[in-house]
């Protein structure tokens, strides 16, 4: 519950509704859905926009409230309710709305969707509709058709050795675009997202998003030169194995004598594992349907950064990820890339990530996560401890 005279005093913002107490149900519906389907918030009724507290009289109120939120609203959201005591002596209600676990969120008669942003409700555009619904697991971008596809655009070299080499089948030829819609990377004979990030020829022609960024900065940080640069727009597979070795060629192997060891070993700045389950994880995890927005790995004289559009999937948060939950916004891409041998299949990487920066005496990796992206660090083996 809220201070209410500090409320007053900062006014409404992107996760506080001020609501006259004489409110329409539709109204406090719409505030409802858009509070659920952004970062949550407090709705308080009986203040008026302007920050008069004109107060609640109807006794009736929160029960009013509670139908609102269970019969207007799909799906039915539970809030919290609080009563404040205004120095006036009259009585406001905080209605508190948590994030939605369950997101989209609709207001029901009009079947329309709502987002918070500053102080106003809204309805989304297509694509943050469209990541609403991937957040809710309802709707996956990885397989929507690409427009003007066929199976012109696939490279059929590609697919025959992911069929022979990583699936053990047989390639027979007049099964193959059955194949294709089968396992989603074709749909109504067009080239799907997924298709197109592993078997389509000239994938940035369709997909500009595709690939990887790769850059080398002398210094701690972007504005020191540039001492090596990449951009890739290959296949998956192909783009997380270029990156690896962009990492191995702008890195280095320095031999050190461990204790109770007489022999030189030899430690390099990143290692192996951590850099290839952090690049795949952000090929697996990142949001395709942002355009404009490549994933980017930044080497640094004292570290790593890798960026990836899009923030974490809706019931996914950074501590269950730590302790091994795996929910994948795009499951037929991490699926290929368990095919290929890219990622492990217990979905314990960031667990051994993790691990293996304890064992070699370093901090553990950093997670920034925002709604637009998240942002790992990693600090290589002659950093700061």
């Amino acid at each position: 519950m809220k201070d209410l005279t500090l409320i007053l005093e900062q006014g409404e913002d992107h996760i506080t509704e001020f609501k006259s107490g004489q409110f329409r149900n539709e109204s406090l519906a719409k505030e409802v859905v858009s509070f659920s389907n952004s970062s949550g918030g407090s709705i308080f009724i009986g203040i008026e926009d302007d920050g008069t507290v004109s107060g609640i009289d109807d006794k009736a109120i929160e029960e009013k409230i509670i139908n609102i939120c269970r019969n207007l609203i799909e799906p039915s959201v539970l809030p919290e309710i609080f009563y404040h005591q205004h120095s006036s002596g009259k009585k406001v209600l905080e209605v508190v709305i948590p994030k939605g676990l369950f997101k989209p969120y609709k207001v029901k008669g009009q079947n329309r969707f709502y987002v918070r942003v500053g102080t106003v409700s809204i309805e989304p555009s297509m694509p943050e509709l469209i990541r609403l619904l991937q957040s809710g697991g309802l709707y996956h971008f990885e397989i929507t058709a690409l427009p003007g596809t066929s199976a012109a655009n696939v490279d059929w070299l590609r697919f025959r050795e992911y069929c022979q080499t990583y699936r053990k089948m047989e390639f027979e030829e007049h099964a193959a675009h059955s194949l294709l819609e089968n396992w989603q990377l074709m749909n109504n004979q067009q080239m799907t997202v997924v298709g197109a990030l592993f078997f389509g020829l000239n994938a940035e022609r369709l997909l500009p998003q595709c690939g990887i960024q790769l850059f080398r900065f002398i210094g701690p940080d972007s504005t020191g030169a540039i001492a090596d640069q990449k951009e890739l727009s290959a296949p998956i597979p192909e783009s997380i194995e270029a990156a690896m070795k962009f990492v191995q060629f702008n890195s280095a192997v320095r031999g050190t004598f461990l204790e109770g060891n007489p022999h030189r070993t030899d430690v390099p700045d990143y290692d192996f594992f951590v850099v290839r389950e952090l690049i795949t994880n952000a090929f697996c995890h990142r949001d395709w349907s942002i355009f404009g927005q490549k994933i980017r790995l930044s080497l640094f004289d004292d570290r790593l950064e890798l960026f990836s559009p899009g923030a974490l999937p809706n019931t996914l948060t950074l501590d269950n990820a730590l302790a091994g939950v795996s929910f994948y916004r795009n499951p037929n891409i991490a699926q290929l890339c368990r095919d290929y041998g890219l990622v492990e299949k217990a979905g314990r990487g960031l667990q051994k990530i993790v691990a293996i920066c304890k064992q070699r005496g370093l901090p553990n990796p950093e997670f920034q996560c925002d709604r637009t992206f998240i942002k790992t660090t990693v600090y290589k083996a002659t950093g700061p401890t």
